[in-house]
């Protein structure tokens, strides 16, 4: 009889610590929370041409629909991205940019145990590949093109007026050698008239004097 009782609180004991060890087992995956375990590009890289996306990675599944995500540019405003990609335990941020210059990634996330995790990513752009820059944002390219437009205009209206002036400048001698033509011919006949004049009173004078005679 009370080797009966023996086995039967051994068995007890281990069917105790049994349930405990399965309950602790049980137990420390339910404990444990989601962390973040990289992101692409690294948190405070320099890149030499702005990524078409930013990607964060974690230790545990991601609730898609309680994820809140925002970009901002080097001066602090919030750029209107597209909605991110959800893939198991990452997020993948389409990306668009407004300057080269230092953006941050700041993100709120949701594991599927509950946990938030709110961390930021910054990096570095030295460049920004056409087709990436933010609605509105472009005006670099269309100034630098106003610049060269404006630029070549002075040189257009300097040859213009130069042109202008050489062309003046050939009517106004045309017209004074036509004036110092006109006034030659006008001495010529003149001093054809007076000449005439003259030789007409000379003739008759020295027929007059023949007749006195």
């Amino acid at each position: 009889m009370q080797t009966t009782r023996i086995k039967g609180g051994a068995a007890l004991a281990l069917a105790a610590l049994a349930g405990g060890a399965l309950s602790l087992g049980l137990g420390a995956p339910a404990s444990a929370h989601a962390a973040l375990t990289g992101t692409d590009p690294e948190d405070g890289a320099t890149l030499a041409e702005a990524p078409a996306e930013v990607s964060a990675t974690f230790s545990e599944n991601l609730d898609g629909p309680s994820t809140e995500i925002a970009v901002t540019d080097p001066a602090g405003a919030v750029v209107a991205v597209a909605d991110p990609v959800f893939d198991g335990d990452t997020f993948t941020q389409p990306m668009l940019y407004t300057e080269p210059g230092t953006y941050t990634v700041a993100f709120r996330v949701i594991s599927e145990d509950g946990h938030r995790i709110d961390d930021t990513v910054e990096f570095t752009v030295e460049s920004i590949p056409e087709g990436l820059y933010a609605p509105g944002s472009e005006p670099a390219a269309e100034t630098t093109e106003s610049a060269a437009a404006t630029s070549e205009a002075p040189a257009e209206t300097t040859e213009a007026t130069s042109a202008a002036a050489a062309a003046e400048d050939e009517d106004s001698n045309a017209g004074a050698a036509l004036a110092a033509i006109l006034l030659g011919l006008l001495i010529i006949v003149v001093g054809g008239v007076v000449l005439v004049k003259t030789l007409g009173r000379r003739k008759h004078a020295d027929e007059g004097g023949k007749t006195e005679s």
